[in-house]
This record gives structure tokens, C-alpha cells and sequence, in this order.
């Protein structure tokens, strides 16, 4: 028995240390170090190595060099495709092996009604909204492993409403959850509960968009994330290829009309060879605007926190 607790208490400190350094500024194939904070039971975003300092809305402020919260780290690593090292934000990127993996503290870098009275990050619903019940945004530990090449499923497709922790994420490091609100209502219920950016937390703090978030596309072409099978989620609107504005339209008028799932083939800026992408769309399930439907187009990689 003694053997045994001192054999624990040396593990940890050799724990720590495997923590810092397989700390890499490129791809990391850090499976094993992942392995070993779930077996000790560590929240892989509280640590420094990670995502940055663990946010406490209480202290939060915005950072105005990197736009997300003072203190967590946003970084993507070289390696990464330009479609996302140049766009996504507030959260750390890598490569493993066939993946994309993000990892999140899921903290929005705009101001927000859930994050309570006495946070810097304060502020009040707009007129006609309510709040939903005493929710409020805490920190999270999400990890995103998402196909580096998606492969579409043609049949048989997975549900967005089977339990995942979040569906996508945004490019400014925000969860994506689906078209369904909680059990007997539809979503268009919950849009009233919406802070500024159409953003809100669910019961354990989980900060979220069904909508789009407006700090990042309001009704236009604008990248907004990508999902968890690998394809990219735009705004309203398709940018028809190119740079400018100008001749974006709406899916249907430019491309082809979307799917059931809010998505087509088109060819956009950053996909100019063609992509299969979702958009922000009309959704029969919600009765309201979503960022997606009720199916993956693709297979989806994985998630936890």
C-alpha cells in the first residue's frame, strides 16, 4: 500500500512536465499526452499549454491585439489549410494525423447578457428578449477532431440530434449546436432568449449558435465555421467565387438550390474548385433560421468536453 501511494504522487509531477512540453506551435501528435490528462482526470483546457488562462467572467475583458478574451490563447498552426489559418480565431488549431483538432474554451469575444452583472463583458438583453432562466456562460474544455477531407454519405446519414456536445464550431471558437430546442418545444421558441450576437448558454454553460452570430455574418456570404464532418458553414448567402459582393445571392439563384440540410455544391472564394458547404437557411424542424438541419451531409469526426 505504501509503494502504491508513493508511485501516485510521483506521477503527477512527471505528468506536469509531459504537459508543457508537448506544447508545439505546429501539428501536434499529441494523442498520448491527451490519454494521459484523461487518465489523471485533467481538464485539458484549464492549462496554459493549451487554451490560455481559464476564463473567469467575473475578470473577463476583450484583448484588443487578439479579439478574443484576455488570457486564452488563439493560435492555429502553420500547417493548417489558409481557409483556416486565416480565418478561425480564439482557439487552438492543429493538425493530427487525417484531422483537423480544435480545442476551445468556447468563450464568445463579444459582450453578453449571460455573462452576469458583475463582469466587464456585461451587457443587457435588447428590447423583447428574455432571459434564459439563471444560465450563465462558463469556460469549457471542447475538443474538436474533424476530417481533414470529408467524405460525404450519401445514404444512411448521421443525425445532428445524437447527443453531440456541439455540431461545429464557429471561426471566433464558438460552439454550433443544431435545429432542435430542448424536448416539446421547436427552436423558434428559444430565439427570444438570444443575446446581441444571437448567442446563449445552455444549463452547464455551453455557449452556443443556432443562428447566425452576428459579430461574424449578418445575412451575407461571410464564413462562419465548419461543422464536424469536415464542410464549412457560410452565411445567407453563396459569394458566387469571387471577392466581391457585389454578385453574391442566395443559394438557388447562385449555385444550386440547397438541400434539406442547408447545403450544395458550389464553387466559393475559398473553395474555388467547388465544395459541398452549409449555409444559414430557413429550417422546417426549427421554424426559424439554422445553421444547419437535422443530418450531417458527411461523416462527422468527433467531440468532447
Amino acid at each position: 500500500m505504501e509503494r502504491k501511494q508513493i508511485l501516485t504522487i510521483l506521477f503527477f509531477p512527471v505528468l506536469f512536465v509531459l504537459i508543457l512540453i508537448n506544447c508545439k506551435p505546429k501539428s501536434d501528435s499529441d494523442e498520448e499526452t491527451l490519454l494521459l490528462l484523461a487518465a489523471a482526470s485533467t481538464r485539458i483546457c484549464a492549462n496554459s499549454a493549451f487554451t490560455g488562462t481559464t476564463v473567469v467572467n467575473s475578470t473577463a475583458t476583450l484583448n484588443g491585439s487578439t479579439d478574443c478574451i484576455t488570457g486564452m490563447t488563439s493560435s492555429m498552426s502553420s500547417d493548417l489549410p489558409d481557409w483556416i489559418r486565416n480565418h478561425f480565431k480564439c482557439a487552438v488549431g492543429s493538425v493530427s494525423g487525417n484531422n483537423y483538432v480544435f480545442r476551445s474554451q468556447n468563450i464568445p469575444n463579444t459582450k453578453s447578457y449571460y455573462f452576469g452583472t458583475n463582469s466587464p463583458m456585461y451587457e443587457a438583453l435588447a428590447a423583447g428578449k428574455t432571459p434564459a432562466g439563471t444560465n450563465q456562460i462558463q469556460s469549457q474544455c471542447l475538443v474538436y477532431t474533424i476530417p481533414k477531407n470529408p467524405t460525404e454519405k450519401l445514404t444512411n446519414k448521421t443525425g445532428t440530434q445524437s447527443g453531440y456536445v456541439s455540431v461545429g464550431i464557429t471561426v471566433n471558437g464558438l460552439a454550433i449546436f443544431n435545429n432542435a430546442a430542448a424536448p416539446g418545444d421547436v427552436l423558434a421558441s428559444e430565439v427570444a432568449t438570444f443575446d446581441k450576437y444571437n448567442g446563449h448558454p445552455q444549463n452547464s454553460g455551453v455557449y452556443h449558435h443556432h443562428s447566425q452570430p452576428l459579430n461574424v455574418t449578418n445575412d451575407n456570404a461571410n464564413l462562419v465555421g465548419v461543422l464536424l464532418d469536415g464542410f464549412p458553414v457560410y452565411g445567407l448567402k453563396c459569394d458566387n467565387g469571387t471577392s466581391g459582393t457585389g454578385d453574391d445571392g442566395n443559394p438557388g439563384t447562385v449555385g444550386p438550390a440547397l438541400d434539406a440540410n442547408h447545403g450544395h455544391t458550389a464553387a466559393t472564394v475559398l473553395f474555388p474548385s467547388g465544395i459541398y458547404h452549409y449555409h444559414y437557411a430557413y429550417d422546417a424542424t426549427a421554424t426559424t433560421n439554422t445553421l444547419i438541419g437535422s443530418f450531417f451531409h458527411g461523416i462527422p469526426g468527433t467531440v468532447s468536453n
